[in-house]
Parts: structure tokens; C-alpha cells; sequence
């Protein structure tokens, strides 16, 4: 049965989140999630979605206050947001990885490979509390703090820094952008803890038929492996890494 769903579509994101959800300089919507949406809107009759982009913040008032239909954007579906907003299936898993000078010279594979080197994640995250922690059981680790990815990255490819904690999707997709960029991500890393990384779709409380919609979509691209063409576009190879735990 198809979705009891009106013929637009009304969609948030937040905007500035490549690869997941953003708008492009001619103000197309482009993205993974976005791409997962425009496969639902052709399985399930919907015409067309509208999207609309807000500070992820306002994502989820915006649910709630009926401004629009469906949040298509990522989302860490915690208990405390569940009580909002009910949640698609998972669609992937949003891990760190660790990025390193183009050919990796120091021979970092794994964390504890970081003692007696300098690294650093983004401010606020726990990733540098990670790093403070291993410092603690006597790593020596200098670790550096950076307002956003684009510096960290930057310091990584000039060898200010000898590696780096990122989103493994934002880290994929730079490199896909720009292979000049100067870094690569360890490809043997393991995420230390990939299943509380797990992302999801956000729909209002009142809109089960669309939220079927929508898993249904996902359950059916994941059969017949369009999904992980939608991650292989974005640069996010292997696909497995990103969506099996």
C-alpha cells in the first residue's frame, strides 16, 4: 500500500551538511538523505517535495509545529528526542574514522598509534576528550582542538598534525571532492563504538503512514543495493563500512 500522503512534501534540513543534506549554489537540494526522499516521493505517488533549510536545531520544533512533514536530515535518535518525534529505521552509521597525511608516513592505524604525536579532533567533541583520556594513561599525545574540520584537515595534509579524529562521511566525501587535498583516511581503522553512532530520519508523531513510507524505501534499496550506490556517489566506499554495524 502506498502512503496516505498529501502530493508535496514538505521537507527540512539544515542545510550545510555535505554529503548527508545541503543546497547546492543553484539551490538544488543534494545529498544522501535527499536522495533517499526522491526515491520514496517515486515508489509512493508523491509529486513533489518542497525543502526548506534551518539551523538543524529548529529541525524538530519544526516537526512538531506542523511547519514541515519530514526532517531529512540525520538524526541520533536519542530518548529524550523520542519523546518529540518518532524515528525511521536507521539508515547508517555515522562513525569517526582517522585521517592521516597522504601515505600515511608515521604508520598510524589505530589510536594508541597517536602516543608521542600530535593530534586533535574539533572542539566539543568527544573525541578529544578520547584523545585527553589517553593522555591520562601516559600516551603524550599534544592534543589540538580546531573550530572546525576545514582547519583540521588543513593541518593534517601539511604535517602540522600527524592525524586526526573525524565523521568518517565528512572525511570521504572531502577527499572524493578534492583528491589534491593531501590526506587519506586509515583504511584499517575500527570505529571504537559504530552502533551508538546509528542515524535516523525524524517524522511527527501523527505520521506513521509516511514513516512506513519511508523504511519501506530503505528496506527496498537496501535489497536491491541502490543504497550503497547512493553512498558510493558521494565518495563513501566501501559502503559497508557505513551502513552495517
Amino acid at each position: 500500500a502506498k502512503a496516505k500522503t498529501a502530493k508535496v512534501m514538505v521537507v527540512g534540513i539544515s542545510g550545510g551538511n555535505a554529503p548527508i543534506a545541503w543546497m547546492s549554489a543553484r539551490d538544488e537540494p543534494l545529498g544522501i538523505t535527499l536522495d533517499l526522499c526522491q526515491a520514496m516521493l517515486k515508489r509512493e505517488g508523491i509529486e513533489k517535495i518542497d525543502v526548506y533549510t534551518m539551523p538543524f536545531g529548529s529541525l524538530i520544533p519544526a516537526l512538531t509545529s506542523g511547519r514541515i512533514d519530514f526532517a531529512c536530515d540525520t538524526f541520533f535518535p536519542t530518548d529524550k528526542r523520542k519523546q518529540l518525534v518518532d524515528f525511521t529505521d536507521i539508515v547508517f552509521y555515522n562513525s569517526e574514522t582517522l585521517i592521516v597525511r597522504k601515505g600515511n608516513p608515521k604508520g598510524i592505524h589505530k589510536l594508541a598509534d597517536l602516543g608521542g604525536k600530535a593530534a586533535g579532533s574539533y572542539e566539543g567533541t568527544v573525541w578529544i576528550d578520547w584523545l585527553n583520556d589517553l593522555n591520562k594513561q601516559g600516551a603524550k599525545i599534544a592534543v589540538q582542538a580546531y573550530p572546525t574540520p576545514t582547519e583540521l584537515i588543513a593541518d593534517v595534509a601539511a604535517g602540522r598534525l600527524d592525524g586526526g579524529i573525524v565523521d568518517a562521511v565528512l572525511a570521504a566525501y572531502a577527499v572524493k571532492q578534492n583528491a589534491s587535498l593531501g590526506i587519506e583516511l586509515v583504511a584499517d581503522y575500527s570505529p571504537r563504538e559504530k552502533v551508538s553512532n546509528a542515524v535516523a530520519l525524524a517524522v511527527r508523531k501523527d505520521s506513521g503512514d509516511l514513516r512506513q513510507a519511508f523504511n519501506r524505501t530503505l528496506a527496498a534499496m537496501k535489497a536491491d543495493g541502490s543504497l550503497d550506490k547512493v553512498f558510493e556517489k558521494y565518495g563513501l566506499a566501501p559502503p559497508a563500512f557505513y551502513l552495517k554495524p
